[in-house]
């Protein structure tokens, strides 16, 4: 498969969510421009470092997302910022790459390949994550939290084995009608959220080959697994604890 920059499947537009990752934002901005990305967001959530600067001395438009919406108060997660930062977007297709990646192979050609094809609306990354050593690692909270739950609740899409993978990519259309989970539950509230809407067929999970990125505490997993199994319950339709969804839009 020819995965250079011109047989992207229309303009693209990355957004990149990112906190305090000056060591790393330039890397990623200069992938993303470099795979033929026609507008690169660098959504900056009150970064303490250099991380504005240096996004934009490598070619990004820096986005607060603190500052759209500010009826709705500080953002509260990932995922609130960028459903804030959406509308921004300009592209036929959205790609969503996280600030802090240092290894990315061809990460986006691959991942917004299959969109060529009119019947895929949504591309979520297969990647091989690294660890320090440079060894493959699954994330602990896919392993243990999110693989059995949808093995159990939501078999057709068990054989994703990144499901909670930030590397995604869609059509535009597709992401503005989609609410958002405001944290955590961004990534496998989409991934279920397009299955229901468009079917399993409709998704892709490309090989994008490997990423290494920061490494999370433990107290931040135990959030993310607790945020995460609500989120699959809760499209499971069990009832958990209520939260506010950042509501699906119409028109651009």
């Amino acid at each position: 498969m020819d995965d250079t920059p011109t047989q992207l499947p229309g303009p693209l537009s990355v957004l990149i969510p990112a906190r305090d990752e000056g060591e790393t934002i330039e890397g990623v901005v200069g992938h993303a421009l470099g795979s033929g990305a026609a507008q690169v967001l660098v959504v900056d959530g009150r970064s303490s470092d250099d991380t504005a600067d240096r996004a934009r001395s490598a070619g990004a438009t820096v986005v607060d997302p603190d500052s759209l919406h500010p009826e709705l108060g500080p953002t509260v997660g990932k995922g609130d910022a960028l459903w804030r930062a959406l509308p921004l977007a300009t592209g036929e297709v959205v790609a969503f790459v996280d600030g802090d990646l240092t290894v990315f192979d061809e990460l986006l050609p691959r991942l917004v390949a299959p969109l060529r094809d009119p019947a895929v609306v949504f591309s979520k990354a297969d990647i091989r994550r690294l660890d320090a050593n440079g060894h493959r690692r699954f994330g602990r909270v896919s392993q243990f939290t999110a693989g059995p739950m949808l093995s159990l609740l939501f078999p057709e899409v068990a054989d994703v084995t990144e499901p909670l993978s930030g590397q995604v990519a869609a059509r535009r259309e597709v992401l503005m009608s989609l609410p958002f989970e405001p944290d955590y539950g961004l990534e496998i509230g989409m991934l279920l959220d397009v299955v229901e809407a468009h079917g399993r067929a409709a998704v892709a999970h490309p090989d994008c080959g490997r990423i290494l990125h920061g490494e999370q505490t433990d107290g931040d997993l135990e959030a993310m697994a607790r945020v995460v199994a609500r989120t699959i319950l809760d499209r499971a339709g069990v009832r958990t604890a209520p939260r506010e969804l950042r509501p699906a839009r119409t028109g651009g």
